[in-house]
C-alpha cells in the first residue's frame, strides 16, 4: 500500500473512532442537574457539563436563549468574555451554565456533610464556613452523587464540560489588572464578594509594602513568587496528573488560592478548613477540589516553605504516622539549623541541634552595651520584599528601618564631595557602575573568556572606557579617590579584596531573581530573631561534634569533644564554611572529592565591626538638605590601600532602655586591615577610628565615650562573615554542589549552600527551609513506597 493510501485508511478509521466516542457521549444517564422549565428529567442526549454532571437539551437551550435568561446571558458574555475574540458558542454557554445554574454543594462545619443548595445568587466565603445541615446533622442525608466523586481522584480527567471557575476569589483582586482571569481559573462574573474572614486569632493588617509573591508580566524577577498561569518545575514533579493542559488549570486555582491567602495574612497558620471556604465554584468541582487536592496542595506548599513558616507556632503530620519519624540532628544553632529544626517541628518532627558555643545565634549576635542594639554580625535586611527576615519582624513584632540612598561622601580633608563635587561624585558614581556592567556583559556575550582577578578585569575595562569615550581627562586624583571608595564598598560586600574576586563569577547571584524593595536595619537586632525562633527546640549548648560518622549502611553516629556518641537517621551540618575548611576530619570517611572541592573553591569572607559611642551627633552637618537625618556616610580614603579601613560609618543612634538619647557610629574593616582586630586592642583600634573621623570633621569636637569590637576572625566556631567567589571558582555551581546530599544521610545549610542568596540572612534561613523540606519529601516517598 502506498504512503498516501496509508494515511488516508488511517484518518478513515480515526473519523469512525472520533465518530464512535461522540455517539457514546450522547448516552447519558445522570438526571438533569438545571430542573427548569420543560426539563426532560432525563440528560440522555443533552449536554454534559463535567464527569459526573448533565443536564437535558431544553434546559440547555433554556438557559441562553429562554426569554427568562436571554438578556442576561448577552450581559453574562460581555463580562466573561476576558480578551477571547473568537469562542465557540457551545463552549460559552457550559461556562455560563456553571457559573450561573449549578447548584452549590456546602459542607457542615460540624458533621463534614454535603449538602446541595440551588441559588443563583453569589455566595461568599462566611458562607460556606458558617454553613450547617440545614434539618440537623442527625436528619440530613448526603446526595447521592457527593459519594461518587469523593471515591474518584481522577475526576477531573476526562474531556467533559469546562474547568469550573472560582467565584469571589481572595486572589482575583491580586491578578486581574495582570491577567486574563480565565487563564487563572477565576470567574470574571462574580467576584465582588472576596474576603478573608478567618485571622487565626491575629489581626488582620496591610502586607502589600513586604509580599509581592505573583509575578507581575513585564517587570523584573523577584525572590519567592510564583507565575500564577504556570506550574513549576517541582510542582509538576510532585503532581505529575495536572503537569500539563488542560488539567493544570485545577491545581492552579488552589494554589493560586492558599498563596494569596498567605500573602495577604502570613501571621497564622493556613489550615484546609480556611481554605475550603474560600474555594467558592458551583457544581460537583467544589467537592472534587475539598476531597482530592485541597490537602495535597497545602501540604505540597507548607513543607516547601512557600507558606506557613516562620515564628508561630503550629504542627502537622505529613507522614500520617505511616513510618517511624526520623530522629535528627542538626549542627549548629545559627538562623539556619535554627530554621532547619523549627520548620521540621512544624512538620511532626523534633530534632536536637549541637552548638559549640555557649550561646545560640551564629553570627546573628548583638551587642548592648552601649545602651543601644549594635550587630556584632548580620544586621541588614537585603531588599524587604518577599524577604523571610522583613517577615519574621513582622510575625515577632520588631522594628526595622529602611534605608534611603543618600550617601554623603567625605574625605580626609573634611571636604564633603557629594556637597561641593556633586557633579564629579555623578561622574565617578556612573563609571563604576557601567564599568561592572562591562565586564558582566563580557562573560555574557562570552562564556569561554577567561576568568581573571576583579581588579585586573575592572581596571583594564576602566582605562578602556574612558579612552573609547575620549574622556582621560576626568581620571584625576579625586576622580581615583571617589573610585577606590566604591572598590572599598565591594569589598565590604565580599568580606575581601577585589584582588581575591572571580571576575567572572563574583556576581554570579544576579542571574537569579533577588529580593526588591529597599535594604533595612534590623533596629531592635537581629538577635532578637533568633530568640524568639530557638522557643521550643532542643539546643545542647557547649557541645562540639568531634567525628560525624557515616560509615556503611548504619545511621549516622555524632562524637561529641566530650565522648558522648549519639546515632541518628539524619544530619543536616549548618556549620560556616571556614569551620568545614579547617575541619575535613570531622567526617568519617571524609566527604567525597567533588564535595571537598567545592569546599576549598569557595572563599570565606572576613569583616570586623567597630561601634563607638559619643557624647554628641557631631555629623549633623552631613544631614539631608530636607532635614532628614543623614543615616550612613562615606569615607573617601586618601590612598587605595585605606579603603578596606572604615569605608562607611553607620548612624546606629537611639534611645537607651532609659530612654536617654545615645549617639552611636559603626563601621568596619575588611581586606588587608581585617586583621588589625588581632593586632590591636580594641580601644587602640578605636583611636584609629575616631581619628579618622576627626580629618573628616576638623571643626567637630568629638569625644569618644565607649567602643565594641567584633572578633569573627578569631572565634574557632565561626571564623568568617561571609561567603565569595574566588578567582578560578565556577560561582553557583559550587554553592549547587555545596547544598548536595551526602548518601541521603548527611545535609547542608547555611549562606554557603545556596547559590540565589549568599552571604545574607535570608538566604541562610531558606537553606534551612530547604533541607528540612527534603528530609520530610524523602520520608514521604518511603510512605508511598511501603
Amino acid at each position: 500500500m502506498s504512503r498516501v493510501k496509508r494515511a488516508c485508511a488511517m484518518a478513515t478509521e480515526a473519523l469512525k473512532e472520533a465518530k464512535k466516542q461522540r455517539r457514546c457521549t450522547w448516552k447519558i444517564e445522570e438526571n438533569c442537574v438545571l430542573a427548569l422549565k420543560n426539563c426532560r428529567i432525563s440528560a440522555n442526549f443533552g449536554q454534559r457539563l463535567s464527569k459526573t454532571e448533565a443536564c437535558c437539551a431544553p434546559c440547555f437551550s433554556t438557559t441562553f436563549r429562554g426569554k427568562d435568561y436571554e438578556q442576561e446571558f448577552i450581559n453574562w458574555k460581555l463580562m466573561a468574555k476576558d480578551g477571547q475574540m473568537h469562542i465557540k458558542s457551545d463552549q460559552f454557554a457550559k461556562r455560563y451554565v456553571n457559573s450561573r445554574f449549578l447548584p452549590f454543594y456546602k459542607k457542615c462545619r460540624l458533621c463534614g456533610k454535603y449538602a446541595q443548595i440551588a441559588t443563583r445568587e453569589p455566595q461568599t466565603a462566611r458562607q460556606f464556613a458558617d454553613f450547617q445541615c440545614p434539618t440537623g446533622c442527625e436528619n440530613s442525608e448526603e446526595p447521592e452523587d457527593v459519594e461518587k466523586v469523593r471515591r474518584d481522584s481522577g475526576w477531573c480527567f476526562n474531556e467533559f464540560g469546562h474547568p469550573p471557575l472560582l467565584q469571589n476569589n481572595i486572589s482575583y483582586d491580586l491578578l486581574v489588572d495582570h491577567y486574563v482571569t480565565r487563564t487563572t481559573g477565576m470567574d470574571a462574573t462574580c467576584q465582588e464578594g472576596a474576603e478573608l474572614i478567618e485571622n487565626g486569632g491575629v489581626a488582620f493588617r496591610d502586607t502589600r509594602k513586604i509580599m509581592h509573591m505573583f509575578y507581575v508580566p513585564f517587570t523584573d524577577v523577584i525572590a519567592n513568587i510564583v507565575h500564577p498561569e504556570f506550574m513549576e518545575t517541582d510542582e509538576k514533579f510532585a503532581f505529575p496528573k495536572f503537569a500539563d493542559d488542560p488539567f493544570s488549570i485545577y491545581y492552579l486555582q488552589v494554589r493560586n488560592t492558599i498563596i494569596a491567602m498567605w500573602l495577604k495574612h502570613p501571621f497564622a497558620e493556613i489550615t484546609q478548613k480556611m481554605v475550603e471556604s474560600q474555594i467558592i465554584v458551583r457544581g460537583h468541582a467544589r467537592i472534587f477540589f475539598i476531597e482530592h487536592l485541597i490537602r495535597p496542595i497545602l501540604e505540597f506548599l507548607t513543607i516547601k516553605g512557600i507558606i506557613n513558616y516562620g515564628a508561630f507556632d503550629f504542627r502537622i503530620d505529613p507522614l500520617m504516622g505511616k513510618v517511624p519519624v526520623p530522629k535528627i540532628a542538626i549542627i549548629g544553632a545559627g538562623i539556619s539549623g535554627m530554621s532547619t529544626a523549627r520548620h521540621l517541628q512544624h512538620l511532626g518532627i523534633n530534632s536536637v541541634i549541637f552548638e559549640a558555643k555557649d550561646r545560640y545565634g551564629g553570627r546573628m549576635n548583638d551587642d548592648r552595651t552601649l545602651g543601644v542594639s549594635v550587630g556584632k554580625g548580620a544586621q541588614i535586611i537585603v531588599g524587604n520584599i518577599n524577604n523571610p527576615i522583613t517577615l519574621l519582624c513582622e510575625q515577632i513584632g520588631l522594628k526595622y528601618r529602611n534605608s534611603n540612598f543618600f550617601c554623603p561622601l567625605i574625605d580626609e580633608t573634611g571636604q564633603c564631595l557629594t556637597f561641593e563635587k556633586r557633579e564629579l561624585d555623578d561622574q565617578v558614581d556612573l563609571h563604576y557602575n557601567n564599568v561592572l556592567d562591562a565586564i558582566r556583559n563580557k562573560y555574557q556575550s562570552n562564556r569561554n573568556f577567561p576568568d581573571c582577578t576583579l581588579e585586573e578585569m575592572f581596571s583594564k575595562m576602566s582605562s578602556g572606557l574612558l579612552s573609547a569615550a575620549e574622556l582621560d581627562h576626568l581620571y584625576t586624583r579625586d576622580f581615583e579617590k571617589l573610585l577606590d571608595f566604591h572598590l572599598g564598598n565591594l569589598e565590604f560586600s565580599c568580606g575581601t579584596a577585589v584582588a581575591n574576586l572571580s571576575a567572572k563569577e563574583y556576581d554570579h547571584n544576579e542571574k537569579f531573581g533577588n529580593f526588591a524593595g529597599e535594604h533595612a536595619v534590623v533596629t531592635d537586632g537581629a538577635q532578637r530573631i533568633v530568640d524568639y525562633l530557638q522557643r521550643g527546640l532542643e539546643i545542647r549548648l557547649n557541645s562540639p561534634v568531634k567525628c560525624i560518622d557515616w560509615r556503611g549502611e548504619r545511621r549516622v553516629r555524632i562524637q561529641l569533644e566530650s565522648g558522648e556518641e549519639q546515632e541518628f537517621d539524619r544530619v543536616v551540618v549548618t556549620t560556616s564554611l571556614a569551620v568545614l575548611k579547617k575541619n575535613p576530619q570531622m567526617f568519617n570517611p571524609r566527604l567525597p572529592a567533588e564535595k571537598r572541592n567545592a569546599i576549598d573553591s569557595l572563599g570565606a569572607g572576613l569583616i570586623e565591626k567597630m561601634a563607638v559611642k559619643f557624647d554628641r551627633r557631631f555629623w549633623s552637618t552631613v544631614d539631608a538638605a530636607d532635614g532628614k537625618r543623614t543615616e550612613y556616610f562615606g569615607k573617601v580614603p586618601d590612598s587605595k590601600s585605606d579603603r578596606s579601613l572604615f569605608n562607611i560609618f553607620y548612624d546606629f543612634s537611639g534611645k537607651d532602655p532609659c530612654g536617654e538619647e545615645v549617639y552611636v557610629l559603626m563601621s568596619y574593616v575588611t581586606a588587608e586591615h581585617v586583621n588589625i582586630v588581632n593586632e590591636l586592642s580594641d580601644e587602640q583600634i578605636a583611636e584609629k577610628f575616631v581619628e579618622t573621623l576627626r580629618k573628616m570633621f576638623p571643626n567637630a569636637e568629638i569625644h569618644p565615650l565607649a567602643q565594641m569590637c567584633s572578633h569573627w576572625g578569631a572565634d574557632p566556631h565561626i571564623g568568617m562573615s561571609y561567603t565569595f567567589v574566588p578567582f578560578g571558582s565556577d560561582g553557583d555551581a559550587t554553592y549547587n554542589r555545596l547544598k548536595e546530599t551526602v548518601d541521603d544521610r548527611i545535609h547542608f545549610a547555611g549562606e554557603h549552600t545556596i547559590a540565589a542568596e549568599p552571604q545574607t540572612m535570608a538566604g541562610a534561613y531558606l537553606s534551612g527551609l530547604r533541607e528540612a523540606s527534603k528530609i520530610v519529601m524523602s520520608a514521604k516517598r518511603n510512605v508511598m513506597i511501603e
